[in-house]
């Protein structure tokens, strides 16, 4: 009993004083297992070198893009919803039917100061983001470092795991990895492919609506949309919300009806499409995991931990009901 608790006391304090590393080694796993299928595709025309070469390169661009974009954008359409936003929300109190009643009984307009005012403490300003990215460099080259270890080393690594099981047991955990692996990286690349697709449709509806923030309300509702069978539905709700107090209340119910239209396809159609070539995923693992990780990590941290969440259910939807774990050590092969 002593030694247990002692066991769980080491472990918490080790974790506690490397989650940083931790995590860095953790998104450098995740990102070389996402980009090692645009590796392969490229291999085919030109050599794995410089296949590597031009996918990083692409990357590192991407992060400079976003961080600019992040920077120079999202954090203005944050001061400009933190200015706009209870406006709107007193035009929708002021509304005389049912859903200016509702909105005044919920006090809309102090639930939106609220929220906007802890949206501009969390982001903070440009110079904050700035300072933040040139303090984390050092962190993201390590990473990348190790991302690159792991394209690089990484089968050599996993082979290496496998030998250590008894003979019998290493085609098939190879098998199981290589497959796990290979659903993981179809689901995840699918939900980055629907998120895109949800976060220009907001993009749009809300330029059509004329409501403030766009953009931060698109990418809001591009992650919303990553869990499954209820993120889109969620991910319109400030939309629509902001645009009941922009619009008339006919274009607010048109997008309403292809949101839900939304919803039900990717309920009905495209899970089911994604079940059947990766895995299934409920809401309710990424909703958890990304909420624990969130508060360890943040953002980049609820990312990466959704993703190992995946992995994981991919690969213990490997092994079949009643099957033993692998293990080093097989009563069979003792003398």
């Amino acid at each position: 009993m002593g030694v247990g608790i002692c066991t769980v006391v080491v472990l918490r304090n080790v974790f506690v004083a490397a989650h940083q590393v931790l995590g860095w080694a953790v998104a450098a796993a995740v990102t070389a297992a996402l980009l090692d299928p645009v590796v392969r595709l490229l291999d085919r025309t030109m050599p794995r070198a410089l296949a590597m070469a031009v996918t990083f390169l692409f990357v590192v661009a991407l992060a400079i893009g976003l961080t600019s974009l992040y920077t120079s954008s999202v954090l203005q359409e944050v001061d400009r919803l933190q200015e706009q936003g209870p406006a709107v929300a007193e035009q929708i109190e002021a509304r005389t039917d049912r859903i200016g009643a509702l909105a005044r009984d919920v006090g809309l307009v102090d639930q939106v100061k609220e929220l906007t005012d802890r949206l501009d403490a969390r982001v903070g300003s440009g110079g904050d983001a700035v300072r933040s990215a040139a303090l984390s460099a050092p962190a993201y080259f390590v990473a990348m470092i190790l991302t690159i270890f792991l394209m690089i080393y990484g089968r050599r690594m996993i082979d290496g795991a496998v030998a250590q099981l008894p003979p019998a047991r290493r085609g098939p955990a190879r098998r199981s990895v290589t497959e796990a692996t290979r659903r993981a990286q179809l689901y995840i690349w699918a939900s980055i492919g629907q998120a895109a697709v949800v976060g220009v449709v907001i993009a749009v509806a809300g330029t059509f609506l004329e409501v403030p923030a766009v953009g931060l309300i698109a990418l809001f509702g591009a992650l919303a949309s990553l869990v499954p069978f209820v993120g889109i539905a969620v991910g319109w709700i400030p939309v629509l919300l902001l645009g009941l107090g922009t619009a008339p209340g006919r274009e607010v119910l048109v997008l309403a009806l292809i949101a839900a239209a939304m919803q039900v396809a990717e309920a009905v159609w495209v899970r089911r499409w994604v079940d059947r070539r990766s895995l299934h995923v409920g809401p309710a693992v990424p909703v958890v995991v990304a909420i624990v990780a969130y508060v360890v990590y943040g953002l980049g941290g609820a990312l990466y931990g959704c993703a190992l969440a995946v992995f994981a259910l991919a690969l213990a939807d490997q092994l079949a009901p009643g099957d033993p774990l692998p293990t080093p050590v097989d009563d069979g092969d003792r003398s």
